[in-house]
């Protein structure tokens, strides 16, 4: 009984901080590259962001530029997964704050969602050799 109680604690520990870090990003869509353009540049950029936004963006532009440098796209079918999109926009060299995001569709979908994280965290969660 004790046990089932703490593993019921547990869940619902876990549910709660889950949602709170859920609502820790925020959410912007648009349905244009220039929508996208603006609300990117104008994001915090020491925070979560999640950008939904049309697929063509990627293959219609190869960055966006901000104050602080161009963030530049990168798209990818990666063998070992056919019939998906990986997305990434990688961040400015020498940025002080800047996105680092990634991004996965199928083929053939019109729109994508893009987390962004932080680039200093995104570094420090899982570095590049």
């Amino acid at each position: 009984m004790l046990r089932s109680i703490l593993l019921a604690g547990g869940i619902a520990f876990a549910m709660v901080h889950a949602a709170e870090a859920a609502s820790a990003s925020v959410v912007s869509q648009a349905a244009s590259y220039a929508e996208f353009k603006e609300q990117f540049c104008a994001a915090d950029h020491a925070a979560e962001h999640i950008f939904v936004l049309p697929v063509t963006v990627f293959s219609e532009e190869k960055g966006v530029s901000c104050e602080n440098g161009e963030s530049m796209f990168r798209t990818a079918e990666p063998a070992e997964d056919p019939g998906h999109l990986v997305i990434n926009i990688d961040p400015p060299s020498g940025a002080e704050t800047a996105f680092d995001c990634d991004g996965k569709a199928d083929e053939g979908m019109a729109i994508v969602a893009i987390n962004c994280l932080p680039a200093d965290m995104e570094s420090a969660m899982h570095p590049k050799n």
